[in-house]
């Protein structure tokens, strides 16, 4: 009798061990593979909380989101991200100086690298105010590469079966994402201290801008003295935005150099565009202002298609607030029901995009073709009320840089687009950087 009790709570010890086994492989080819999935998982605020103890703007419900957002708009107004174009400039030295001693490479991963570091010195001076080089104790390079991994350790626990159950997290936490942990941790006490130096009034610390008023921070600790925001909330949305400034600016600049070298008829037309502007022999050392930055309309629809066919975040979810909301191809969701959206393949369907629609083509955000399409079949910021609060941020940034690196080098690689093959890790991940030529231009005085 014993033995077949035994041999019992043996069989059954298996059985689940396969049933977790196959539910996970099921999940990862799902997710991998991209499409369209509709969850019904209760996987709420309280999940991420748990995970993460930061993550509260994401799951935000939408009557305790919407005068959050408003409080933080703020900080995003269009006059205050013109403020923030001397420190584009000003952190375009270091980026010049790691691609200076670039030529041939198998690999274009320290490309992605120099990115990382590039925009987390930018989000440390945009977003808190602070220097984040003249902070000793940090390693940037380190410091970005921590932050992806955190990345990775959010979508591990969310997406993977394992963890979906508290003890196991719990375990996993002390062991395999311990540095994910930390990472966490550290982000929290950057941005903790930032609020101290802040509410404190202290002006002695050279790792401070002299100027704070145009820090996002500034704008945060000011809703927190006035009592509309409390301060957990106050931090766990700067570690968001810092986050979300850092990682998506990253990979949409690393991408965009890969689409110029594997399209050189289009990498000539940007150029061409952005030397009629500036038309001096500066090396791509010119001043870009907020009304240079709309005249770059064709560096503009690059970029736009270069989000398009390679989406940041290619994933985002939803929760329906109606009762069964009928959709135009008459499926109906009922309220509550979670949903994600794969950004990824709505934006390479043909249905929307043509038949070429893998295929890299500018001439996709033509006025007139923009025009032709559904507002929402290009949503690489997501779309709403819940759009990203970071849109504009991103998009002046991002011409800034790739302006004045355009001008200064010439991109070429062997790869093709259709080589490239991309891992989901909440953000868009390549699996094999694929190789890169960079070449300085040489300008010939008139």
């Amino acid at each position: 009798m014993n033995h077949l009790s035994l041999k019992f709570i043996i069989m059954h010890f298996i059985l689940i061990i396969v049933v977790i086994s196959v539910a996970s492989l099921w999940l990862w080819y799902r997710w991998h593979d991209r499409r369209i999935i509709q969850i019904g998982l209760k996987l709420g605020s309280h999940k991420l909380s748990l995970i993460l103890g930061f993550w509260h703007i994401v799951t935000q419900a939408r009557d305790e989101w919407q005068p959050h957002r408003k409080l933080m708009d703020v900080a995003f107004k269009l006059p205050k991200i013109i403020e923030f174009i001397p420190i584009f400039h000003k952190k375009m030295t270091g980026f010049f100086a790691q691609l200076d001693k670039c030529h041939v490479m198998d690999n274009s991963n320290d490309i992605l690298v120099f990115c990382r570091e590039y925009t987390i010195s930018v989000s440390g001076e945009t977003m808190l105010g602070r220097n984040l080089y003249k902070n000793k104790s940090l390693d940037l390079k380190l410091f970005a590469k921590q932050i992806s991994g955190l990345l990775e350790y959010v979508s591990a626990t969310l997406f993977n079966v394992v963890y979906q159950t508290e003890h196991f997290l719990k375990i996993a936490d002390k062991t395999i994402f311990k540095e994910a942990r930390q990472t966490a941790d550290l982000m929290r006490s950057l941005i903790d201290g930032a609020y101290t130096y802040y509410a404190t009034g202290l002006r002695n610390d050279p790792e401070y801008l002299v100027s704070q008023d145009i820090a996002v921070a500034k704008h945060i600790i000011d809703a927190i003295e006035s009592n509309e925001l409390e301060k957990d909330l106050a931090i766990s949305s700067m570690m968001h935005l810092f986050i979300a400034s850092f990682e998506t600016s990253s990979a949409t600049l690393y991408f965009t150099i890969l689409m110029l070298a594997m399209h050189p008829e289009y990498q000539a037309k940007v150029y061409a565009e952005i030397c009629k502007l500036f038309p001096d022999n500066d090396n791509g050392e010119f001043n870009i202002s907020y009304e240079h930055t709309k005249q770059l309309t064709y560096l503009d629809m690059f970029i736009k298609e270069t989000m398009r066919l390679l989406p940041t975040i290619p994933m985002f979810g939803r929760i329906s607030i109606e009762d069964n909301l009928k959709l135009s191809n008459d499926i109906v969701i009922p309220k509550g029901l979670r949903t994600l959206i794969d950004v990824y393949d709505l934006h390479r369907s043909k249905d929307i995009w043509g038949p070429q629609a893998n295929k890299f083509n500018p001439d996709n955000f033509l006025p007139v073709n923009v025009e032709a399409r559904h507002p929402y079949a290009f949503i690489p910021f997501s779309k709403g009320k819940r759009s990203c609060i970071g849109m504009r941020y991103a998009e002046i940034g991002l011409k800034v840089v790739m302006a004045k690196t355009i001008k200064r080098y010439k991109f070429s690689t062997t790869a093709k687009l259709e080589d490239l093959v991309v891992h989901n890790h909440l953000s868009l991940h390549l699996v094999n950087p694929p190789p890169l030529t960079i070449e300085k231009r040489i300008h010939l005085s008139g």
